[in-house]
């Protein structure tokens, strides 16, 4: 999977968990296995793409959450922004 793609596909299915009407814990747990999934992925992508989709995702994602006025939502989006801003990928050994 590309870059663009990959930013596609988490934003998306970040802000479909956001507005899901789910106990925040359900909410937070769904998302870390989301977030795994998607460290994983961008891993292939090498350290300085997965880093840049990384920064845009959490740009944009952190502008949606102070754009929100519901809580959840908002509570949700920033959650994945703390994630995305502490995710190193590592070079892949040859």
């Amino acid at each position: 999977m590309h870059g663009p793609e990959l930013y596609r596909k988490y934003r998306r299915l970040i802000e479909e968990l956001a507005d899901e009407r789910r106990p925040p814990e359900v909410s937070l747990t769904a998302l870390r296995a989301l977030l795994q999934e998607f460290q994983d992925t961008a891993t292939g992508l090498g350290p300085s793409n997965a880093g840049y989709v990384c920064d845009e995702l959490a740009d944009q994602l952190e502008h949606e959450a102070l754009r929100s006025t519901g809580k959840h939502r908002r509570d949700v989006l920033l959650a994945a922004v703390k994630a995305f801003d502490g995710m190193t990928f590592p070079k892949s050994k040859p």
